[in-house]
């Protein structure tokens, strides 16, 4: 096969094979080529869609066509999509591999051509999906904790069983048991900094979607993005629309929690020399001692000394700045942002520059 339009559309009923009840399709391809550009690249070589059974609550659109003594199904997937459906009355899967293969790689070819149209009707689009960072980092977290909480029934289990005579024969060890907890460690560092970066993508949600639109300028849009990002919290009420309030309270419990869990972040993640990572080793008597400087804060500032509790109260700490923001806004704007920012996607649309969050 040389050329799409070698594709004939095909009106009728698929046919099943010989003692068949249903058809049963022999090879399935899925292009890695946007599903728009799948459904261009045909609606202008064979016009509008002629396929209409399928699953409406999971594709859209469908062409049948034939080629020889093949069936071919194209069709959309979740919106996400598309796949290439091979039927032959024979069965050959080998050949109809190589003919899902033909039709994919002429559908490629015809999409280098075409991707300046994705960039154009992106440009003029009104509505999009927002990805949520938000929920991504703070699932994320808890199920790094959830993992977490495994690896400490298996230690115990596996413990226990070694102690049984019945069980002299398992390879697991103390050793092994002091790995594991070491893995542990690592989900306890993780997690808390998930869960940090969890609100700055509840932040930067919040701004995409209430910032004025005067300030939505490129040039000033990018200068509110880079604000630190305590600021940036206390000042939403002035730069964003919704709030009741002037500025979000610097003053309140959980402001201050929460910028000392940014600070502990900036050290972590920028790995600073700070007091705590410094030990003194001092002579006494001719015997050799390990100082460590004191550390009475609710969550060390040396990240190798994270535990189960300082990463629970981390997500405590993130739970109330959430709340803490919600308190600031309006009723209406309150709930309609508590109705989404759970979601993993959000869908909004453009009007007049203002982004309308739909439920």
């Amino acid at each position: 096969m040389k050329k799409l339009n070698e594709l004939k559309i095909f009106n009728g009923d698929i046919p099943t094979k010989e003692g068949e009840l249903a058809f049963a399709r022999d090879f399935l391809l899925k292009p890695d080529i946007n599903p728009f550009l799948v459904y261009t690249i045909l609606k202008e070589t064979f016009g509008l869609p002629n396929g209409d059974f399928f699953d409406e609550n999971k594709s859209q659109w469908q062409w049948i066509f034939t080629f020889n003594d093949f069936h071919i199904e194209i069709y959309d997937w979740r919106l996400i999509s598309s796949s290439i459906a091979i039927y032959h009355q024979a069965s050959d899967e080998e050949k109809s591999q190589k003919l899902a293969e033909s039709i994919n790689d002429l559908l490629t070819k015809a999409s280098q051509q075409k991707k300046s149209k994705i960039k154009s009707v992106i440009k003029d689009a009104k509505r999009k999906i927002l990805e949520n960072p938000f929920v991504t980092y703070y699932s994320t977290a808890v199920n790094l904790l959830e993992l977490s909480a495994t690896i400490d029934e298996l230690v115990k289990e596996k413990s226990s069983s070694v102690n049984e005579e019945s069980t002299k024969g398992l390879s697991f060890s103390f050793s092994d048991g002091l790995d594991l907890c070491d893995k542990k460690s690592d989900l306890y560092r993780s997690a808390f900094l998930m869960f940090l970066s969890s609100f700055e993508g509840f932040l930067n949600i919040l701004y995409e979607l209430y910032l004025k639109t005067e300030l939505r300028a490129d040039r000033l849009y990018e200068r509110i993005a880079r604000e630190q990002i305590d600021v940036k919290l206390r000042i939403a009420p002035i730069y964003c629309d919704g709030f009741r309030t002037k500025t979000v309270n610097h003053e309140d419990d959980r402001f201050k929690n929460y910028l000392r869990l940014v600070n502990l972040r900036n050290d972590y993640v920028h790995a600073n020399l700070i007091k705590s990572l410094e030990r003194y080793i001092v002579e006494e008597d001719n015997h050799t001692f390990i100082l460590e400087n004191e550390d009475n804060s609710d969550i060390p500032s040396n990240i190798n000394e994270l535990e189960l509790k300082h990463v629970e109260l981390a997500k405590k700490y993130i739970d109330d700045i959430v709340e803490l923001v919600f308190e600031c806004m309006e009723t209406k704007t309150r709930r309609e942002f508590k109705s989404i920012i759970f979601e993993s996607e959000i869908e909004v649309e453009d009007e007049d520059g203002v982004l309308i969050p739909k439920h």
